[in-house]
């Protein structure tokens, strides 16, 4: 795995950029629209919560959205493109916590076992792949406001929850599924858009109880430490596929690189380095 160094320097590339955050009215979308504000960036936040007080500034614009609903999704990215001319990056981070391990067994008045409670998949899982896909659409549309060579980007919101044991069920799901947008789509964007992951650990967010944690005698870091990654993902020309942890203010790329998951896979399968080449050339033949 490649530790990761995050300099101040790589930000400069945000300078008047449009940037869309949804989740962005607090925690770790919160403070990448910070981040993108001080390096001079126009940040739309997409939430559906309204913005906290202290979060004020003339290149800020808000949206009120529910990532559940295609339409209110779609809605948005048009009144930004009306506003803008163009979306240069999004960050896919609307989420919310484990609400059902799905073995519940609840019944219904008549003794029926009641379906299962989905709102963490539709949301961590089902609303960002409606935002990826409308992201791709509207950076790739608008592509000739940028620099020749210069590409969009997309970055989602992963966990170390998407490549371990964790005993969340329902937010574990999508945390996995959302690695699989990496895996899955990342290679028909090549050239078009760039599609990273950011794959925190334990961060001060409302979605956790930071106090008890850390008297667990685990570290538990800011939301700031994870956002220095989003904004690198958007700046870095060269990362496409990545999957950036962070802990702590330290940074490593898990996904490509040397030691990563992909090479870990590729050691532990038999047959791994003819599966992605049959399903390219079964998409080519269109027979997936």
């Amino acid at each position: 795995m490649a530790t990761v160094q995050v300099s101040d320097a790589v930000f400069a590339g945000m300078k008047d950029k449009v940037v869309l955050i949804t989740g962005g009215a607090s925690g770790i979308g919160k403070a990448t629209a910070e981040l993108c504000l001080k390096h001079g960036a126009n940040v739309i936040i997409g939430d559906l919560s309204l913005l906290p007080s202290d979060l004020v500034s003339e290149k800020l614009k808000f949206i009120q959205l529910d990532v559940c609903s295609w339409e209110s999704q779609r809605d948005a990215f048009i009144q930004v493109e009306e506003w803008f001319g163009r979306i240069d990056h999004v960050f896919a981070n609307a989420g919310i916590g484990p609400t059902t391990d799905f073995l519940n067994d609840t019944l219904d008045e008549n003794g029926h076992l009641t379906p299962p409670d989905l709102q963490t998949i539709n949301v961590n899982l089902l609303g960002v792949i409606s935002t990826v896909r409308l992201a791709a659409y509207y950076i790739q549309k608008n592509s000739a406001h940028r620099a020749a060579g210069e590409l969009g980007s997309i970055v989602v919101t992963a966990s170390t929850a998407s490549f371990q044991n964790f005993s969340a069920g329902d937010y574990t799901i999508t945390k996995h599924g959302v690695l699989g947008l990496i895996h899955g789509i990342g290679f028909q964007l090549e050239g078009k858009v760039r599609l990273n992951a950011v794959a925190p650990s334990w961060t001060a967010t409302e979605m956790i109880d930071a106090a008890f944690i850390e008297g667990l005698g685990v570290g538990v870091q800011g939301p700031e430490v994870v956002a220095r990654s989003v904004a690198l993902l958007f700046n870095d020309q060269q990362r496409h596929g990545d999957v950036i942890y962070s802990w702590k203010g330290k940074y490593r790329e898990v996904n490509k690189a040397e030691g990563g998951f992909l090479a870990a896979a590729d050691g532990i399968l038999m047959n791994s380095a003819h599966e992605e080449s049959v399903v390219r050339k079964l998409r080519e033949a269109k027979m997936v």
